[in-house]
C-alpha cells in the first residue's frame, strides 16, 4: 500500500492507500490552508483580519466557509469551542509558530491577564463576506483549520471515486474503505507522554471515519514560572485545568471529532461525557485522566474493535 509523507502546517502529514497525484493534491491544499489561516504569517488572510479591528474586511470564499463552520460549532457547543482566543494565546506566550517558541522561557505580556473570552464582539455578513472584529477580539483557527483541510481533502477524493484511503495530519485522521476492502484501518492511540509509545489500537470497520486527539501535554510551554498549554477554557480565559489530559474522539467525519475532543478535555471527566452525549451521541471517545485512568465511551465498540486498551496507565512513563 503506497504511503507518502510531508511536513505541512507544522506537523507530519502522511497518506496511505492513495496514489502520488492524490497525495500531492492533499499536500498542496494543506500548504494553501496554512498560508491563508496561520495566525503567525503576516501575509495570511487571518493575520490581515486580526490586524484590522473595528474595520469590515472582505474575505475570500474559503475564509468565509471556515469561519461559518467555526461559528456553527461555537454555537453548538455553547461557547466551549471558541475561535476568538487569538489574543488570549498571544498574551500567554504562544506568539509564534510552536516549533519556534522557547518552551522553557516563553515571552508573556507582563502583568496582563487576558480579557474574558466571553466578551466576543464581531459582525459577519456572509453574503458580502465581510468580517468586522471589534477591539480585543482575535481569531485563531489553528486546530479547526487543520481538521477542516484534512476533511475537505478526504471528501473530495471520496467524491472522485477513491474507494480506500487515509490522511493523517499529526493525529487528525480521516480514513475510509468500502465493503470490498478486507483489511480494516488500524489507528494507534498515542501515550500522552510519548510520541513513540502507544496505549492501544482501534480497528475500524468498513465505512468512513474521522479520528482526532487533543492533549494538554504535547503542546505546552512555560514562561519560566508557570506551565501553560494551548487548550484554553473560554470560561476562564486560561489553560484548561480539568482532570483529562488526553481525549480522542471518533465519528464519521473529522471536524466534529476535532472540536469535541477539545471540548471533552475542557469539560472534564465529571461533566464531559454527559455533555457530549446530549450534543453528539454519534461520537465515541477514549480519554485519559490525570491518574492514568483510561475511559472509553459505551458506544466505542459499535464503531471499532479496540485492542490492548488498558484500564490504567502508569505515570510517569518509564
Amino acid at each position: 500500500m503506497p504511503e507518502f509523507h510531508s511536513i505541512q502546517m507544522n506537523t507530519r502529514v502522511h497518506t496511505s492507500g492513495l496514489n502520488a497525484p492524490d497525495a500531492s493534491r492533499i499536500f498542496e491544499w494543506m500548504t494553501e490552508t496554512e498560508s491563508r489561516f496561520s495566525r503567525f504569517l503576516v501575509s495570511s488572510e487571518l493575520y490581515q483580519v486580526n490586524q484590522s479591528p473595528n474595520l469590515p474586511v472582505t474575505v475570500s470564499p474559503r475564509f468565509a466557509e471556515l469561519l461559518f463552520e467555526a461559528l456553527r460549532f461555537y454555537s453548538e457547543t455553547g461557547g466551549i469551542f471558541n475561535p476568538f482566543l487569538g489574543d488570549v494565546l498571544q498574551e500567554l506566550g504562544y506568539d509564534r509558530s510552536f516549533e519556534k517558541m522557547d518552551r522553557l522561557h516563553a515571552r508573556r505580556a507582563p502583568g496582563i491577564r487576558p480579557a474574558s473570552s466571553e466578551k466576543v464582539a464581531f459582525e459577519f455578513d456572509i453574503e458580502k463576506r465581510n468580517v468586522n472584529l471589534h477591539s480585543g477580539c482575535s481569531l485563531d483557527f489553528g486546530g479547526i483549520a487543520k481538521g477542516w483541510a484534512v476533511q475537505k481533502s478526504a471528501l473530495a477524493l471520496i467524491h472522485d471515486g477513491r474507494s480506500k484511503g487515509m490522511i493523517n495530519a499529526g493525529g487528525d485522521i480521516m480514513c475510509w474503505s468500502d465493503e470490498r476492502c478486507l483489511k480494516p484501518w488500524v489507528i494507534d492511540i498515542a501515550h500522552p507522554f510519548s510520541d513513540d509509545k502507544k496505549i492501544g489500537r482501534l480497528n475500524l470497520r468498513a465505512g468512513r471515519f474521522g479520528v482526532a486527539t487533543s492533549s494538554t501535554i504535547k503542546r505546552s510551554w512555560s514562561d519560566g514560572h508557570h506551565r501553560f498549554h494551548h487548550l484554553i477554557d473560554p470560561r476562564t480565559a486560561l489553560p484548561s485545568e480539568s482532570d483529562i489530559i488526553q481525549a480522542t474522539a471518533l465519528g464519521t467525519e473529522l471536524l466534529p471529532c476535532e472540536i469535541y475532543a477539545k471540548c471533552l478535555l475542557i469539560m472534564g471527566s465529571r461533566c464531559g461525557p454527559a455533555w457530549l452525549e446530549a450534543r453528539r451521541s454519534d461520537l465515541a471517545y477514549v480519554f485519559i485522566d490525570k491518574q492514568g485512568e483510561v475511559i472509553a465511551s459505551p458506544n466505542l465498540n459499535e464503531i471499532c474493535i479496540n485492542e490492548h486498551l488498558p484500564d490504567k496507565l502508569s505515570f510517569p512513563l518509564k
